[in-house]
């Protein structure tokens, strides 16, 4: 079910040169701080999303998380997902064992009983662009800080 997205950004060649001017330390914890902040900002979106849903998914959404990739899984030098940390709910009277993982796919998808209510796509889908410009003025921000 998982899909991989490609975005185009155009304008960052001067960004991008003032970032081979720094360490390579320096420039992963730059462009860290940047991935994480676009990722922050759709999982307030997907977190909104979730409010606004005709069931209660307070657990849900208190799980939605921002997580870095490790290095070893990224050629990339940072990578974030938004992602849901898994919780147990309270057993419920049928004895089932659900999580907030899979209770966020059962929203997002659908199932045989339930229409699906999308949260996390379109979380993404309508902030693709202010992830971007939030990244740029953070690897910005980050440059002149760190002196490049």
């Amino acid at each position: 079910m998982a899909s991989t997205i490609t975005i185009r950004v155009d304008g960052l060649s001067a960004l991008g040169e003032r970032m081979r001017g720094l360490s390579a330390k320096v420039a992963n914890k730059v462009s860290a701080r940047a991935t994480g902040k676009a990722g922050a900002l759709v999982k307030r979106a997907a977190k909104t999303n979730l409010r606004a849903r005709s069931v209660e998914t307070g657990l849900l959404e208190r799980n939605v998380i921002v997580k870095k990739v490790p290095k070893s899984r990224t050629t990339l030098t940072s990578e974030h997902i938004v992602t849901v940390k898994k919780a147990v709910y309270p057993q419920n009277s049928e004895g089932g064992r659900r999580t907030t993982r899979r209770v966020g796919v059962f929203k997002e998808f659908g199932t045989v009983d339930q229409a699906a209510e999308p949260w996390l796509r379109p979380a993404l889908d309508r902030n693709i662009q202010p992830a971007i410009q939030a990244m740029k003025d953070a690897l910005e921000a980050g440059i002149i800080k760190e002196g490049a």
